[in-house]
Protein backbone atom coordinates (compact mmCIF):
# COMPACT_ATOMS: atom_id res chain seq x y z
CA UNK A 1 0.00 0.00 0.00
CA UNK A 2 1.49 3.59 -0.94
CA UNK A 3 1.73 6.08 2.01
CA UNK A 4 -0.42 8.69 0.27
CA UNK A 5 -2.97 5.96 0.27
CA UNK A 6 -2.23 4.91 3.69
CA UNK A 7 -2.50 8.54 4.92
CA UNK A 8 -5.40 8.70 3.45
CA UNK A 9 -7.32 6.03 4.64
CA UNK A 10 -6.11 7.19 8.34
CA UNK A 11 -7.82 10.52 7.35
CA UNK A 12 -10.92 8.69 6.78
CA UNK A 13 -10.83 6.96 10.11
CA UNK A 14 -10.50 9.38 11.89
CA UNK A 15 -12.60 12.04 10.42
CA UNK A 16 -15.58 8.37 10.90
CA UNK A 17 -14.44 7.95 14.40
CA UNK A 18 -15.16 11.89 15.42
CA UNK A 19 -18.06 12.33 13.97
CA UNK A 20 -19.38 8.84 13.80
CA UNK A 21 -23.16 8.45 12.64
CA UNK A 22 -23.77 5.26 10.76
CA UNK A 23 -27.32 5.14 8.78
CA UNK A 24 -29.55 1.93 9.91
CA UNK A 25 -28.71 -0.82 8.24
CA UNK A 26 -25.54 0.03 6.69
CA UNK A 27 -23.01 -1.86 9.12
CA UNK A 28 -21.59 -5.03 9.62
CA UNK A 29 -19.57 -6.77 11.94
CA UNK A 30 -16.29 -7.97 11.63
CA UNK A 31 -14.70 -9.99 15.03
CA UNK A 32 -16.38 -7.59 17.61
CA UNK A 33 -16.08 -4.61 16.18
CA UNK A 34 -19.45 -3.12 14.23
CA UNK A 35 -18.42 -0.96 11.19
CA UNK A 36 -19.18 0.90 7.92
CA UNK A 37 -19.28 -1.63 4.94
CA UNK A 38 -16.83 0.95 3.56
CA UNK A 39 -14.72 1.22 6.31
CA UNK A 40 -14.95 -3.15 7.46
CA UNK A 41 -12.96 -3.83 4.57
CA UNK A 42 -10.34 -1.88 5.02
CA UNK A 43 -10.16 -2.08 9.29
CA UNK A 44 -11.70 -5.05 10.16
CA UNK A 45 -10.55 -5.62 14.06
CA UNK A 46 -11.28 -4.35 17.39
CA UNK A 47 -8.16 -2.39 18.43
CA UNK A 48 -7.78 0.92 15.94
CA UNK A 49 -6.72 3.23 18.35
CA UNK A 50 -3.49 3.32 16.67
CA UNK A 51 -4.93 4.81 13.69
CA UNK A 52 -6.25 7.82 14.87
CA UNK A 53 -6.36 10.53 17.97
CA UNK A 54 -5.47 9.79 21.24
CA UNK A 55 -2.85 10.78 23.98
CA UNK A 56 -0.13 12.85 22.55
CA UNK A 57 2.45 15.43 23.94
CA UNK A 58 0.72 18.41 22.43
CA UNK A 59 0.82 20.54 25.97
CA UNK A 60 -1.30 23.17 24.20
CA UNK A 61 -5.22 23.49 25.28
CA UNK A 62 -6.29 23.49 28.63
CA UNK A 63 -4.80 24.30 32.07
CA UNK A 64 -3.73 22.08 35.06
CA UNK A 65 -6.04 21.33 37.41
CA UNK A 66 -4.55 22.81 40.73
CA UNK A 67 -6.15 20.97 43.41
CA UNK A 68 -7.02 17.37 42.16
CA UNK A 69 -8.27 16.36 45.43
CA UNK A 70 -11.10 18.36 44.99
CA UNK A 71 -12.62 16.53 41.62
CA UNK A 72 -15.54 14.61 42.11
CA UNK A 73 -16.81 11.65 40.19
CA UNK A 74 -20.26 10.44 40.74
CA UNK A 75 -20.64 6.71 40.45
CA UNK A 76 -23.53 7.20 38.33
CA UNK A 77 -22.41 10.04 36.20
CA UNK A 78 -21.14 9.78 32.72
CA UNK A 79 -18.52 7.16 31.18
CA UNK A 80 -15.82 6.73 29.69
CA UNK A 81 -15.04 3.99 27.91
CA UNK A 82 -12.37 1.61 26.58
CA UNK A 83 -11.34 0.15 23.11
CA UNK A 84 -8.12 -0.77 23.57
CA UNK A 85 -5.90 -3.62 24.75
CA UNK A 86 -4.96 -1.68 27.57
CA UNK A 87 -6.01 2.18 28.45
CA UNK A 88 -3.70 2.88 31.35
CA UNK A 89 -5.30 4.26 34.26
CA UNK A 90 -2.69 7.13 35.85
CA UNK A 91 -2.27 8.41 39.20
CA UNK A 92 -1.83 12.07 37.82
CA UNK A 93 -3.62 13.50 34.89
CA UNK A 94 0.39 13.03 33.34
CA UNK A 95 1.64 10.74 30.96
CA UNK A 96 5.31 10.68 33.31
CA UNK A 97 2.79 9.66 36.56
CA UNK A 98 2.74 5.93 38.02
CA UNK A 99 0.24 3.70 36.44
CA UNK A 100 -1.83 2.66 39.06
CA UNK A 101 -4.05 0.56 37.20
CA UNK A 102 -5.68 -0.54 33.34
CA UNK A 103 -8.64 -1.35 31.47
CA UNK A 104 -9.92 -3.59 28.95
CA UNK A 105 -11.63 -2.96 25.37
CA UNK A 106 -15.55 -3.13 25.99
CA UNK A 107 -15.29 -1.72 30.02
CA UNK A 108 -16.50 1.37 30.78
CA UNK A 109 -16.04 3.77 33.89
CA UNK A 110 -17.36 6.59 35.76
CA UNK A 111 -15.80 9.88 34.76
CA UNK A 112 -15.63 13.24 35.61
CA UNK A 113 -18.09 15.78 33.96
CA UNK A 114 -15.31 17.30 32.05
CA UNK A 115 -11.52 17.01 31.71
CA UNK A 116 -9.13 18.35 34.13
CA UNK A 117 -6.54 19.21 31.87
CA UNK A 118 -5.64 18.80 28.32
CA UNK A 119 -1.96 18.78 29.20
CA UNK A 120 -0.05 15.77 26.76
CA UNK A 121 -3.53 14.44 26.06
CA UNK A 122 -5.40 15.98 23.03
CA UNK A 123 -8.65 14.75 24.01
CA UNK A 124 -8.31 15.80 27.83
CA UNK A 125 -7.43 14.18 31.14
CA UNK A 126 -10.78 12.76 32.97
CA UNK A 127 -10.96 11.88 36.66
CA UNK A 128 -12.34 8.27 36.70
CA UNK A 129 -13.94 6.37 39.38
CA UNK A 130 -13.25 5.75 42.14
CA UNK A 131 -9.39 7.12 41.39
CA UNK A 132 -6.63 8.07 38.98
CA UNK A 133 -6.79 9.90 35.50
CA UNK A 134 -7.39 8.25 31.97
CA UNK A 135 -6.19 10.42 28.70
CA UNK A 136 -9.11 10.43 26.75
CA UNK A 137 -9.00 9.65 22.84
CA UNK A 138 -9.25 6.86 20.17
CA UNK A 139 -8.25 4.35 23.06
CA UNK A 140 -10.55 5.74 25.19
CA UNK A 141 -13.41 7.21 23.79
CA UNK A 142 -15.96 9.55 25.65
CA UNK A 143 -18.58 9.08 22.92
CA UNK A 144 -20.39 5.42 24.63
CA UNK A 145 -21.81 5.46 20.47
CA UNK A 146 -18.58 3.84 19.26
CA UNK A 147 -18.93 1.26 17.20
CA UNK A 148 -16.93 -1.88 19.23
CA UNK A 149 -18.37 -0.83 22.26
CA UNK A 150 -21.93 -1.43 20.14
CA UNK A 151 -20.91 -5.32 19.90
CA UNK A 152 -18.44 -5.68 22.50
CA UNK A 153 -20.10 -7.81 24.95
CA UNK A 154 -17.83 -10.47 25.78
CA UNK A 155 -16.51 -9.46 28.85
CA UNK A 156 -15.26 -10.94 32.05
CA UNK A 157 -17.32 -12.08 34.01
CA UNK A 158 -16.54 -11.21 37.77
CA UNK A 159 -18.37 -13.10 39.80
CA UNK A 160 -17.73 -16.75 37.68
CA UNK A 161 -14.87 -18.73 38.47
CA UNK A 162 -13.51 -18.14 35.20
CA UNK A 163 -13.53 -14.69 33.62
CA UNK A 164 -13.48 -15.82 30.27
CA UNK A 165 -14.42 -18.97 28.27
CA UNK A 166 -11.15 -20.96 27.64
CA UNK A 167 -9.96 -23.20 25.06
CA UNK A 168 -7.28 -25.29 24.67
CA UNK A 169 -5.13 -25.95 21.05
CA UNK A 170 -5.56 -29.48 19.51
CA UNK A 171 -2.11 -29.38 17.70
CA UNK A 172 0.28 -26.80 17.06
CA UNK A 173 -0.88 -23.87 15.70
CA UNK A 174 -0.12 -20.41 14.27
CA UNK A 175 -1.16 -17.40 16.36
CA UNK A 176 -1.82 -14.27 13.81
CA UNK A 177 -2.87 -10.74 14.06
CA UNK A 178 -4.65 -8.00 11.72
CA UNK A 179 -2.75 -7.39 8.80
CA UNK A 180 -3.71 -3.80 8.26
CA UNK A 181 -1.89 -3.48 4.67
CA UNK A 182 -4.51 -6.03 3.35
CA UNK A 183 -7.56 -5.70 4.50
CA UNK A 184 -9.79 -8.90 5.88
CA UNK A 185 -6.79 -10.78 6.28
CA UNK A 186 -4.02 -11.62 9.17
CA UNK A 187 -0.59 -12.34 9.30
CA UNK A 188 1.46 -14.76 11.97
CA UNK A 189 3.36 -13.39 14.66
CA UNK A 190 3.87 -16.74 16.55
CA UNK A 191 3.57 -20.23 17.21
CA UNK A 192 1.51 -21.71 19.93
CA UNK A 193 2.46 -25.43 21.21
CA UNK A 194 -0.16 -28.12 21.44
CA UNK A 195 -2.38 -28.08 24.46
CA UNK A 196 -1.94 -24.73 24.83
CA UNK A 197 -4.83 -22.47 26.47
CA UNK A 198 -6.58 -19.35 25.44
CA UNK A 199 -9.58 -17.30 26.34
CA UNK A 200 -12.06 -16.54 23.34
CA UNK A 201 -14.38 -13.39 23.07
CA UNK A 202 -15.12 -12.95 19.46
CA UNK A 203 -14.84 -14.72 16.28
CA UNK A 204 -13.95 -13.23 12.76
CA UNK A 205 -13.23 -14.87 9.22
CA UNK A 206 -10.68 -13.68 7.16
CA UNK A 207 -7.45 -14.76 4.86
CA UNK A 208 -4.61 -16.76 6.12
CA UNK A 209 -1.03 -15.66 5.41
CA UNK A 210 -1.50 -18.70 2.01
CA UNK A 211 -4.76 -16.94 1.25
CA UNK A 212 -7.04 -19.51 2.20
CA UNK A 213 -9.80 -18.40 4.39
CA UNK A 214 -10.22 -19.09 8.09
CA UNK A 215 -12.29 -18.99 10.83
CA UNK A 216 -10.75 -17.25 13.37
CA UNK A 217 -10.85 -17.12 17.19
CA UNK A 218 -10.27 -13.55 18.93
CA UNK A 219 -7.88 -13.72 21.98
CA UNK A 220 -8.92 -10.30 24.42
CA UNK A 221 -5.60 -8.53 23.08
CA UNK A 222 -7.01 -8.80 19.64
CA UNK A 223 -4.86 -11.36 18.45
CA UNK A 224 -6.47 -14.76 16.27
CA UNK A 225 -5.87 -17.93 15.73
CA UNK A 226 -7.72 -20.97 14.27
CA UNK A 227 -11.11 -21.49 15.57
CA UNK A 228 -10.77 -25.60 13.97
CA UNK A 229 -7.46 -26.07 16.05
CA UNK A 230 -9.39 -25.33 19.28
CA UNK A 231 -11.77 -27.26 21.83
CA UNK A 232 -13.11 -26.93 25.16
CA UNK A 233 -11.08 -27.16 27.93
CA UNK A 234 -12.25 -28.73 31.20
CA UNK A 235 -11.04 -27.35 34.43
CA UNK A 236 -10.83 -28.78 37.68
CA UNK A 237 -14.40 -28.53 39.83
CA UNK A 238 -12.58 -28.39 42.99
CA UNK A 239 -13.38 -26.26 44.85
CA UNK A 240 -12.27 -25.11 49.19
CA UNK A 241 -13.71 -25.23 52.57
CA UNK A 242 -15.29 -21.79 54.49
CA UNK A 243 -14.80 -21.59 57.61
CA UNK A 244 -17.16 -21.18 60.18
CA UNK A 245 -18.89 -22.40 63.41
CA UNK A 246 -20.27 -25.32 61.36
CA UNK A 247 -17.12 -25.70 59.66
CA UNK A 248 -13.97 -26.02 61.55
CA UNK A 249 -10.34 -26.91 61.77
CA UNK A 250 -8.97 -29.67 61.14
CA UNK A 251 -9.88 -30.20 57.73
CA UNK A 252 -8.94 -33.62 55.57
CA UNK A 253 -8.49 -33.47 51.39
CA UNK A 254 -7.89 -36.03 50.02
CA UNK A 255 -5.71 -36.31 47.22
CA UNK A 256 -4.30 -40.06 46.11
CA UNK A 257 -6.17 -42.37 44.41
CA UNK A 258 -7.44 -45.72 45.66
CA UNK A 259 -8.22 -44.11 49.39
CA UNK A 260 -10.96 -45.74 51.62
CA UNK A 261 -12.71 -44.72 54.76
CA UNK A 262 -12.64 -47.26 57.57
CA UNK A 263 -14.71 -48.14 60.47
CA UNK A 264 -13.38 -48.82 63.99
CA UNK A 265 -16.16 -50.70 65.46
CA UNK A 266 -14.42 -54.14 65.21
CA UNK A 267 -11.68 -56.24 67.00
CA UNK A 268 -9.66 -54.59 63.86
CA UNK A 269 -9.87 -52.00 61.87
CA UNK A 270 -12.09 -52.89 58.48
CA UNK A 271 -12.11 -51.21 55.22
CA UNK A 272 -15.29 -49.31 54.24
CA UNK A 273 -16.13 -47.16 51.17
CA UNK A 274 -14.01 -45.81 48.71
CA UNK A 275 -13.05 -41.83 48.63
CA UNK A 276 -12.43 -40.00 45.70
CA UNK A 277 -9.38 -38.10 44.59
CA UNK A 278 -10.02 -34.14 46.03
CA UNK A 279 -12.85 -35.19 48.28
CA UNK A 280 -13.23 -32.78 51.10
CA UNK A 281 -13.68 -34.62 54.61
CA UNK A 282 -15.08 -33.06 57.45
CA UNK A 283 -13.24 -34.11 60.76
CA UNK A 284 -14.42 -34.16 64.46
CA UNK A 285 -11.08 -33.31 65.72
CA UNK A 286 -10.13 -36.33 67.40
CA UNK A 287 -8.51 -39.07 66.49
CA UNK A 288 -7.60 -42.55 67.55
CA UNK A 289 -4.10 -44.99 67.05
CA UNK A 290 -4.66 -48.50 66.20
CA UNK A 291 -1.43 -50.34 66.34
CA UNK A 292 1.16 -48.20 64.50
CA UNK A 293 -1.59 -46.37 62.17
CA UNK A 294 -2.96 -43.32 63.67
CA UNK A 295 -6.80 -42.66 62.37
CA UNK A 296 -8.94 -39.18 62.31
CA UNK A 297 -12.71 -39.46 63.04
CA UNK A 298 -14.99 -38.17 60.45
CA UNK A 299 -18.03 -36.46 61.14
CA UNK A 300 -20.28 -39.24 59.47
CA UNK A 301 -19.04 -41.57 61.99
CA UNK A 302 -16.16 -43.35 60.37
CA UNK A 303 -12.20 -42.76 60.23
CA UNK A 304 -9.61 -42.16 57.87
CA UNK A 305 -6.11 -43.41 57.80
CA UNK A 306 -3.51 -39.86 58.87
CA UNK A 307 -1.00 -41.32 56.02
CA UNK A 308 -3.60 -41.29 53.45
CA UNK A 309 -4.95 -37.45 53.83
CA UNK A 310 -3.82 -33.57 53.84
CA UNK A 311 -5.31 -32.51 57.01
CA UNK A 312 -5.14 -28.77 57.72
CA UNK A 313 -5.15 -27.92 61.30
CA UNK A 314 -5.49 -25.04 63.15
CA UNK A 315 -2.23 -23.10 64.15
CA UNK A 316 -1.71 -22.44 67.59
CA UNK A 317 1.23 -19.65 67.08
CA UNK A 318 1.18 -16.86 64.72
CA UNK A 319 3.60 -14.40 63.20
CA UNK A 320 4.60 -11.26 64.81
CA UNK A 321 2.58 -9.21 62.30
CA UNK A 322 -0.97 -10.58 62.81
CA UNK A 323 -3.15 -7.95 64.03
CA UNK A 324 -7.05 -8.39 64.89
CA UNK A 325 -7.87 -7.38 61.69
CA UNK A 326 -5.09 -8.59 59.60
CA UNK A 327 -5.98 -10.54 56.27
CA UNK A 328 -2.91 -12.97 55.43
CA UNK A 329 -2.67 -16.17 53.87
CA UNK A 330 -0.52 -19.37 54.95
CA UNK A 331 0.91 -21.39 52.45
CA UNK A 332 2.58 -24.77 52.83
CA UNK A 333 4.59 -26.01 50.56
CA UNK A 334 5.02 -29.12 52.24
CA UNK A 335 1.45 -30.28 52.68
CA UNK A 336 0.15 -28.44 48.92
CA UNK A 337 -2.03 -25.80 51.02
CA UNK A 338 -3.58 -22.33 51.69
CA UNK A 339 -5.31 -20.93 54.36
CA UNK A 340 -7.09 -17.59 54.28
CA UNK A 341 -6.50 -15.90 58.10
CA UNK A 342 -8.89 -12.81 59.47
CA UNK A 343 -6.39 -12.04 62.30
CA UNK A 344 -6.48 -15.26 64.08
CA UNK A 345 -9.97 -16.68 62.94
CA UNK A 346 -9.17 -19.23 59.81
CA UNK A 347 -11.93 -18.03 56.96
CA UNK A 348 -11.13 -20.64 53.91
CA UNK A 349 -8.80 -23.29 53.20
CA UNK A 350 -7.84 -24.92 49.90
CA UNK A 351 -5.43 -27.00 48.38
CA UNK A 352 -2.52 -25.61 45.65
CA UNK A 353 0.04 -26.26 43.67
CA UNK A 354 3.98 -25.05 44.01
CA UNK A 355 6.46 -25.32 42.72
CA UNK A 356 7.90 -29.28 41.42
CA UNK A 357 11.19 -29.03 43.39
CA UNK A 358 9.83 -28.25 46.91
CA UNK A 359 13.71 -27.71 47.88
CA UNK A 360 15.37 -26.30 45.05
CA UNK A 361 17.05 -23.11 44.62
CA UNK A 362 13.85 -20.62 43.82
CA UNK A 363 15.98 -18.14 41.37
CA UNK A 364 17.43 -21.27 38.81
CA UNK A 365 14.88 -24.24 39.77
CA UNK A 366 10.91 -24.76 39.69
CA UNK A 367 10.69 -23.97 43.13
CA UNK A 368 8.16 -21.69 45.47
CA UNK A 369 10.30 -19.60 46.89
CA UNK A 370 9.48 -19.20 50.70
CA UNK A 371 9.13 -16.15 52.72
CA UNK A 372 6.83 -13.65 53.93
CA UNK A 373 5.73 -11.12 51.14
CA UNK A 374 2.64 -8.82 50.16
CA UNK A 375 0.57 -8.97 47.12
CA UNK A 376 1.15 -5.39 45.05
CA UNK A 377 -0.63 -6.25 42.18
CA UNK A 378 -3.58 -7.90 40.98
CA UNK A 379 -5.34 -8.51 37.43
CA UNK A 380 -8.55 -10.58 36.85
CA UNK A 381 -6.19 -12.00 33.80
CA UNK A 382 -2.56 -12.02 32.65
CA UNK A 383 -0.55 -13.43 29.75
CA UNK A 384 2.90 -12.09 32.15
CA UNK A 385 3.89 -14.27 34.18
CA UNK A 386 6.73 -12.40 36.62
CA UNK A 387 9.61 -14.21 37.75
CA UNK A 388 8.19 -17.99 36.92
CA UNK A 389 6.49 -19.45 34.11
CA UNK A 390 2.36 -19.92 34.03
CA UNK A 391 3.37 -23.61 32.63
CA UNK A 392 6.47 -25.67 30.90
CA UNK A 393 4.85 -27.58 28.16
CA UNK A 394 2.68 -25.38 26.57
CA UNK A 395 1.23 -21.53 25.89
CA UNK A 396 -1.00 -20.04 28.23
CA UNK A 397 -2.85 -16.39 27.90
CA UNK A 398 -4.87 -14.89 30.15
CA UNK A 399 -3.93 -16.36 33.18
CA UNK A 400 -7.08 -16.22 35.63
CA UNK A 401 -7.34 -13.93 38.86
CA UNK A 402 -3.42 -13.48 39.00
CA UNK A 403 -2.41 -11.57 42.41
CA UNK A 404 1.38 -10.36 42.51
CA UNK A 405 3.80 -11.08 45.25
CA UNK A 406 6.49 -8.71 46.39
CA UNK A 407 8.45 -11.90 45.75
CA UNK A 408 7.39 -11.38 42.18
CA UNK A 409 5.78 -14.84 42.00
CA UNK A 410 2.20 -15.19 41.65
CA UNK A 411 -0.88 -16.46 43.01
CA UNK A 412 -2.98 -18.02 40.31
CA UNK A 413 -5.75 -19.72 38.21
CA UNK A 414 -4.63 -23.12 36.84
CA UNK A 415 -7.00 -24.53 33.86
CA UNK A 416 -4.75 -26.70 32.32
CA UNK A 417 -4.23 -29.08 35.54
CA UNK A 418 -5.58 -30.57 38.14
CA UNK A 419 -2.74 -31.49 40.37
CA UNK A 420 -3.49 -29.37 43.16
CA UNK A 421 -2.36 -30.55 46.82
CA UNK A 422 0.59 -31.74 45.26
CA UNK A 423 3.70 -29.99 43.36
CA UNK A 424 3.50 -29.59 40.25
CA UNK A 425 4.92 -26.52 38.10
CA UNK A 426 7.29 -23.54 37.65
CA UNK A 427 6.97 -22.29 41.25
CA UNK A 428 3.68 -20.08 40.95
CA UNK A 429 1.09 -21.30 43.48
CA UNK A 430 -1.73 -22.12 41.42
CA UNK A 431 -5.25 -22.77 42.59
CA UNK A 432 -8.57 -24.10 41.44
CA UNK A 433 -10.48 -21.87 38.78
CA UNK A 434 -13.22 -21.65 42.06
CA UNK A 435 -10.64 -21.17 44.56
CA UNK A 436 -8.77 -19.07 43.09
CA UNK A 437 -12.07 -16.69 42.26
CA UNK A 438 -12.49 -16.97 45.87
CA UNK A 439 -8.83 -15.51 47.05
CA UNK A 440 -9.31 -13.21 44.90
CA UNK A 441 -12.61 -11.61 45.49
CA UNK A 442 -11.20 -11.68 49.15
CA UNK A 443 -8.37 -10.26 48.93
CA UNK A 444 -7.17 -6.24 48.77
CA UNK A 445 -6.85 -4.62 46.62
CA UNK A 446 -9.92 -4.64 44.79
CA UNK A 447 -9.89 -4.27 41.63
CA UNK A 448 -12.84 -1.18 40.65
CA UNK A 449 -15.74 -1.85 38.35
CA UNK A 450 -14.63 -1.19 35.34
CA UNK A 451 -10.77 -2.00 35.70
CA UNK A 452 -9.06 -4.72 34.74
CA UNK A 453 -6.03 -4.85 36.57
CA UNK A 454 -4.65 -2.47 39.98
CA UNK A 455 -0.93 -2.40 39.84
CA UNK A 456 -0.37 -0.26 42.84
CA UNK A 457 -1.99 -0.49 46.16
CA UNK A 458 -3.31 2.59 47.42
CA UNK A 459 -1.12 4.72 50.51
CA UNK A 460 -2.27 4.24 53.60
CA UNK A 461 -4.43 0.57 52.95
CA UNK A 462 -3.58 -2.02 54.35
CA UNK A 463 -1.62 -5.02 52.42
CA UNK A 464 -2.65 -8.84 52.35
CA UNK A 465 0.64 -10.50 53.66
CA UNK A 466 1.14 -14.01 52.27
CA UNK A 467 3.51 -16.86 54.67
CA UNK A 468 5.14 -19.63 51.86
CA UNK A 469 6.70 -21.87 54.84
CA UNK A 470 7.40 -25.54 54.58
Amino acid sequence: MSRDKSTAIKQRWKKFVENWAIPSGKCLIVGTMLLPKAVGAILPVMFAASLAVGCSSNNSDGDEVTNLAEVTVDPDGPKLASIDKSTSIFERPSLDAPVVGTMRAGTMVARSSDPVSKSGCAGGWYAIHPRGFVCAGQGAPTNLAHPTLAVMKTLPARQAPLPYQYFSTTKPTSLYEWDRAKGAAVREVGKLRRRSRVAVVGSWTAQNPEGATENLAMLPDGRYVNAAHLEDNTVSSLKGVVLDEENKLPVAFVVKQGIRAWSLDGAKPARVEGIEPHSIVPLTGRYRTVGDTQFWGTKDGNHVRHADVTVVRRRETFPEFVGPEQKWIDVSVIMGTVVLYEGRKPVYVALCSVGVDRTGNPETDPTTQMGTFEITAKHITSSEPGTKRFADDHDVFDVPWVQKLSSGQMIHGAIWHSRFGVEHGPGNIQLSANDAAYVFSWAEPVVPEGWHSVLRVVEGESKVIVVVRK
